[in-house]
């Protein structure tokens, strides 16, 4: 089998060091690796334009491509990009997505080959009817279950499930979604599936484009596949990425679980704002998120007049 990637960056360019030299030190060489940079002021440009010049060396593992974006589209437009790029290439059937912060370890490549390799035999499935794959996801030493959620609707509620550290000593196990930190999507079902969509801007085009993937193919976790996620803890903070992961939720839930089940959610959502409203001392937060609620129903995407990338209160 034989796998193409697509990394997008923006600002970071030592974590894409360590990116680019893990994907470099695959044991299974990538058919090409294309990186996206996302208009990047921090010296990532003159970094890669050295690094697509090792094109056609004796050491080098494989195509390498710049796509250069010019500005901050967000991950979710550099993804749209690369992903739509990696579709006219014939190169490979299977395209590895991630972020400049998600290091592969170097037999990554090797098991998904294999998995892919012995699909038929390993679940007594026709592989045609595979959308993606998924590794397991490592921060700070230990499982990241964070990445391995089902969605579904229970009676009127749409539901969150984060799948059990459990399920991860199987040989595979099915999801609803997928993100875009160790996914390896068909070319063919992501063709049919459509690419992320751009105006997301960050946050949930993952989430929502690999629901759409679900829809046209099955989404196996294997666990064999992995890698590290660089990325700092969570936090609670007020800041301008809570408008854009709360709107876009909001649109893949009216999407994906129409009818009653989005109904029974937006009214909920509805009346904790009329009570933000009728309070004295209205939250913040909820300002925020009724402002992504609003744009979700209207259809309104792209980078908010306010909530733009730095933005705290």
């Amino acid at each position: 089998m034989k796998i193409g990637a697509v990394v997008v960056t923006f600002n970071r360019l030592e974590k894409l060091k360590k990116a680019l030299a893990a994907f470099e030190a695959q044991i299974y060489p990538l058919a090409y690796l294309i990186v996206v940079d996302n208009g990047s002021s921090d010296g990532t440009a003159e970094y890669l334009e050295v690094w697509k010049e090792k094109n056609g060396q004796a050491a080098d593992v494989c195509k390498r491509i710049v796509l250069s974006m010019g500005e901050n589209t967000g991950g979710s437009g550099g993804f749209h990009a690369g992903l739509k790029y990696a579709m006219e290439l014939p190169d490979a059937d299977w395209i590895w997505v991630s972020d400049d912060d998600a290091y592969p370890e170097s037999d990554a490549l090797a098991n998904a080959s294999e998995f892919l390799d012995n699909y038929n035999q390993t679940t007594g499935q026709d592989i045609t009817g595979l959308s993606a794959i998924c590794g397991a996801v490592l921060k700070n030493g230990e499982l990241d279950t964070y990445h391995g959620k089902n969605y579904y609707v229970r009676g009127l509620k749409i539901c969150e499930e984060v799948i059990p550290a459990e399920e991860y000593q199987k040989t595979y196990f099915e999801k609803t979604t997928l993100t875009y930190v160790a996914a390896i999507m068909n070319r063919e079902k992501l063709a049919e599936a459509g690419l992320p969509n751009k105006d997301f801007f960050i946050y949930w085009d993952d989430l929502e484009h690999g629901m759409r993937m679900a829809k046209v193919g099955r989404i196996l976790e294997v666990p064999s596949v992995r890698a590290w996620h660089d990325t700092p803890p969570e936090n609670d903070e007020l800041n301008w990425k809570l408008y854009y992961s709360y709107r876009n939720m909001t649109a893949t839930y009216r999407k994906h679980f129409p009818g009653l089940p989005y109904q029974y959610f937006a009214l909920k959502i509805r009346v904790k704002i009329l009570l933000n409203h009728l309070t004295g001392n209205r939250s913040l937060r909820w300002t925020i998120l009724e402002a992504g609620f609003k744009d979700a129903e209207a259809e309104k995407f792209g980078l908010h007049e306010i909530y733009r990338p730095g933005w705290k209160p």
